[in-house]
């Protein structure tokens, strides 16, 4: 191999790594609960995200349901914007991240909440969880910001950590949608060496569809969203 091969070949290693650092990437997007909330949902304003909140949370209670002696864990749960009002309405509720820095601003967001609990992940994946211990998994507004092998691995420790009968759900912005041609276009416009590792990417029906089947959940549906967002909703077999 040439030596010119070689250094394409290492400099692609690195864009791909950039990429992986999930933990680096957040943490550093982060550093102020102004930046952490603008960067997971899109505005900093406490009403808004409230608001935001609850609408999610109908959509959980008409695809998964939410019950009030269910032990729920949200993947990627940022500064908590889903996870303080969803404590309200569940038995348990368990925020996991990878970043550290996000769960700092999460914790100040649900102190003094007595059913909640917050897990920082080493990596991708859920081992830091037992199996079978949780009614309910939910994963919003995170794969876009995933590799495909990643959402994948995330979909099955959904599987694992679920107790039978338990639900899930998992969503992401459809390519084929007005808005996702959108992001797809703003994304595809950064220059390659200047592309931030937190880029948005989209999901296919399909890809959802066959993640969850894959990992060997039952009662697969995928739905359209009135949000421009495509979810993907399972249950593990008793």
């Amino acid at each position: 191999m040439s030596a010119d091969a070689k250094e394409r070949m290492q400099e692609s290693s690195i864009a791909i790594g950039e990429r992986s650092s999930y933990k680096r990437t957040w943490d550093l997007l982060a550093q102020e609960p102004d930046q952490a909330a603008l960067a997971v949902a899109g505005h900093t304003d406490e009403a808004t995200l409230e608001l935001t909140a609850k609408g999610f949370i109908d959509t959980l209670r008409t695809t998964t349901g939410v019950g009030p002696d269910d032990v729920v864990l949200e993947i990627g749960c940022g500064i908590a914007r889903v996870g303080k009002p969803l404590s309200r309405e569940c038995l348990h509720w368990f925020g996991a991240d990878i970043s550290g820095v996000m769960l700092s601003h999460a914790a100040e967001r649900t102190r003094g909440l007595p059913n909640v609990t917050l897990v920082e992940l080493a990596t991708v994946g859920l081992q830091e969880f037992p199996r079978d211990a949780f009614d309910l998994v939910y994963c919003t507004i995170v794969f876009m910001h995933l590799f495909e092998w990643d959402r994948y691995r995330y979909v099955e420790e959904a599987f694992r950590v679920l107790r039978p009968g338990g639900r899930c759900y998992f969503d992401n912005f459809p390519l084929d949608s007005k808005h996702g041609w959108s992001v797809f276009m703003e994304s595809a416009r950064y220059p390659v060496e200047r592309r931030p590792s937190h880029l948005s990417m989209s999901s296919s029906r399909e890809e959802l569809g066959i993640y969850l089947r894959k990992a060997g959940f039952a009662d697969v549906q995928v739905r359209d969203l009135p949000n421009e967002l495509i979810a993907a909703t399972g249950r593990k077999p008793d």
